[in-house]
This record gives structure tokens, C-alpha cells and sequence, in this order.
């Protein structure tokens, strides 16, 4: 087990947590000034869809465990994390959900919170989650300043070289609004009694060759979807060190839990990288599954738009398609074709890249890099199906305001 976090602190516990998550920030686009500052890990992301990925985040579970696919899907109860007797908790998601009136639930039914929080509203013990906006697109720009996500990349420019500045902008644009949160710990004299935490939901595919000319997130699974940055900070940490494990985004849950609470719950997928640490031998797993009910002539149906687990190491790792490849590349092609990022694609698609896509669509399993395992491996490592169960705790009805900025962002078809 590589060493855990409380033997780089003289910090045994901690009061506070505050996990910063900036939705679709990659690894390799971590900003140094958020690297900088603390202890870098890193990680797989649970899921490459907001919807399951933030509740995994949340909880310590894969999404295959709590059964949150889409965004009407709703945990059975409130994470453990975000309900404690004595412990202040705050949820700030107003950088992401811009539009909705300040009395109605953010869209993402999973935290059972009725009102949003402010930091400065919180006192010791607390738990605050900000859901950041981050690099997600529009690039560069709030999520106000488009009508939707294809106007912007219909009307901007939309060249990749000119696309990737503007995410990796808005990379930095998320890091100065964290960076603001960590400074008002600061200038409370908070920081060594907190345990700070700045991740990710998922990564996001620019453009590249292997991944079809993509831009977004969702699908295909890749590292460029699935490997995000966990930075621990505060409670005493040292600056500028790298965690040496590849870690699941499954272990913040736990890890802050045994950090603040005295020792991470049963029952989750996670790993207490605070009192336990981790193993250099584990194989993170993501899982997605992005479905559509079609109404028909009187009669609904369930469409899987994208369906897939995946099971990493340090070296690489390999994909695991379900569902018909045909609908698979149906799906694809029209997203591709007509959807929120598709003028980015039709403007940088290639022969070769429509060919990649193709072959990404149609493969029933894929290997990226070169894990030191096989696809038998990773399979006995997955779920056998996602279904069972899915849909029992999808009680909440999104109303049309939340339906059209999902939309706008490109979460709903």
C-alpha cells in the first residue's frame, strides 16, 4: 500500500471539508497554480456523464452501485457526506445551473439540499461542495452567453488549435474561482483544519484522431474522458507533491469521511486514501450509460444512446462495450451529425477521423495504452448488466426550465 495521506500531515483529523469539482477538467489540463498547492493525484473518473459521475463523487460508489444514470435518476438517500448531526453542509452549484431562480432545486437530483450555500455562510464543522462550471463548453465563456452549446461552436470559431486555448483557458478561469474559495479558508485561518479537495466529474475529448475527432465528453470512453486530477490540500499537507497510485474518483467520499468523521463508511467502492492509503496494484473502473425513453404510437421504449465500462491502470486499460454496436453507431453519428458539439466536428473531421470514430463505434471492446492485463481480466472486474434496478429511485420529474439548460448544455437529446 503506497503511504496514506495522514503520515505527510501532523494533522490527525480534520473539522472541514470542502471538495471543489470542475466539471470536464482532464488531467493533463490541471492548472500548475491548483498543482502547486498541494498533494496531485492522478485518477479515474466513475463516470464520462455528469449525472452518474458527481453522485459517485459524492457517495464513494460506482455508478453500477448507486444506480444514478441520468439526470431524473435520484439516489435513495442522502450522501452520507452531505448529512451529519452537528456538521454544517453546503452545496454551491451556481456557477454551472445558471438561469434557474434562486428558490428551485439545481437540476441534479442527488444531494437532497433545497437551498444552495454560500462558504462564508458556513461554520466549523462543515462540509461545502461546489459544483464548478469549469472548462465545460462553451469554452471561455459562461454558460450565459450562448443560447446553447452548438451556437457557440457554430458561431465561434472553430478551429482545434483555437478551441483547445480556449479550454485550457477555461481551465485556469475554474482554478482562479477555486482559488478564491481557498483564499477565504485562509483569510478564516481555516486551512490546516480543513481538508481541501479540487477534482473533476470527468475529462473531455479535443478533438483527437483516436477518439473519432470528438469534442465533449459522454462518449467514447478514453483517457482522455476518464482521467481526471484529485489535489488534496490544506489539513497540513505538503505543496507540490504527486501521489504516487493512480487513484478512482470513488475515494474522495471516503477519503474526507475518515479525515473528518474518524473512518470511512461500509459498503462503498472506494478506498480511504486518508488512513489506509492506496493500492499500486488496483484497477479504477469507470461505467456509463446514457439512455433515452422513446414514445412511440402510445408505446415506450428504452434507447441506449452509449453503454460502457472500463477497467484502468497506471499503463492504460480497456473498454468494455454493451448494448448493439448499430444502435451504438446510430447514436454516435447523429450526435456527431446534428447535435451540441457537432459543428466542431464537421468542421475538424478528417477521412481518418470519421474512419476512428467508426471503428470506436462498432468495436465491442477497445485497449487504450498498454495495461498489464487482459480484457478477460478487466471483464471479470465488471458489472454483468446495468439495468437491474435502475430505475427505482427515478421519482423527480425535471421541469422545463432544467430540461432546456440540460439541453442547451448538451446532456439531454
Amino acid at each position: 500500500m503506497d503511504t496514506p495521506l495522514s503520515e505527510w500531515t501532523d494533522v490527525s483529523d480534520v473539522d472541514n471539508v470542502v471538495i471543489f469539482v470542475s466539471d470536464a477538467l482532464r488531467f493533463d489540463f490541471l492548472p500548475e497554480e491548483v498543482r502547486n498547492l498541494g498533494v496531485t493525484a492522478r485518477a479515474i473518473a466513475p463516470s464520462t456523464f455528469t449525472a452518474s459521475a458527481l453522485p459517485s463523487l459524492l457517495t464513494g460508489m460506482y455508478p453500477a452501485t448507486h444506480k444514478v444514470w441520468m439526470f431524473d435518476d435520484r439516489l435513495a438517500e442522502s450522501a452520507e457526506l452531505l448529512r451529519a448531526d452537528g456538521v454544517d453542509v453546503g452545496f454551491n452549484a451556481e456557477s454551472v445551473w445558471i438561469g434557474l431562480e434562486s428558490d428551485e432545486k439545481p437540476p441534479l437530483q442527488i444531494h437532497h439540499l433545497e437551498t444552495e450555500s454560500k462558504l462564508g455562510e458556513l461554520e466549523p464543522p462543515f462540509v461545502h461542495v461546489v459544483h464548478d462550471v469549469g472548462p465545460h463548453a462553451p469554452y471561455g465563456f459562461g454558460n450565459e452567453a450562448f443560447e446553447s452549446t452548438e451556437e457557440f461552436f457554430r458561431e465561434y470559431e472553430s478551429r482545434r488549435s483555437r478551441l483547445i486555448d480556449l479550454y485550457r483557458q477555461d481551465c485556469h478561469n475554474s482554478a482562479e474561482r477555486f482559488l478564491d474559495v481557498y483564499d477565504q479558508l485562509a483569510e478564516r485561518d481555516l486551512l490546516d483544519e480543513t481538508l481541501v479537495v479540487f477534482t473533476s466529474d470527468h475529462g473531455q475529448c479535443l478533438g483527437e484522431q483516436r477518439n473519432g475527432g470528438r469534442f465533449g465528453h459522454g462518449h467514447p470512453m478514453c483517457p482522455e474522458t476518464v482521467e481526471i486530477p484529485i489535489v488534496f490540500l490544506g489539513a497540513g499537507l505538503p505543496k507540490d507533491e504527486t501521489y504516487p497510485s493512480l487513484l478512482s474518483g470513488t475515494d474522495v467520499a471516503p477519503t474526507v469521511l475518515s479525515a473528518q468523521r474518524g473512518a470511512a463508511p461500509d459498503g462503498v467502492d472506494g478506498v480511504d486514501v486518508w488512513r489506509e492509503g492506496s493500492d499500486p496494484s488496483r484497477k479504477p473502473r469507470s461505467d456509463v450509460w446514457q439512455h433515452l425513453e422513446v414514445e412511440a404510437r402510445g408505446l415506450s421504449t428504452e434507447l441506449s444512446v452509449y453503454a460502457a465500462s472500463g477497467v484502468w491502470n497506471a499503463t492504460g486499460g480497456h473498454v468494455l462495450h454493451r448494448k448493439s454496436s448499430v444502435q451504438r453507431l446510430g447514436a454516435l453519428l447523429y450526435d456527431n451529425l446534428f447535435r451540441g458539439y457537432s459543428p466542431a466536428w464537421r468542421d475538424n473531421a478528417s477521412p481518418r477521423k470519421v474512419a476512428s470514430l467508426v471503428r470506436l463505434s462498432l468495436a465491442r471492446t477497445l485497449t487504450f495504452g498498454d495495461p498489464d492485463f487482459t480484457t478477460a481480466d478487466a471483464s471479470a472486474l465488471v458489472p454483468d448488466e446495468f439495468e437491474e434496478g435502475a430505475h427505482q429511485f427515478a421519482d423527480t420529474t425535471l421541469n422545463e426550465d432544467q430540461e432546456s439548460l440540460l439541453r442547451d448544455l448538451g446532456y439531454l437529446k
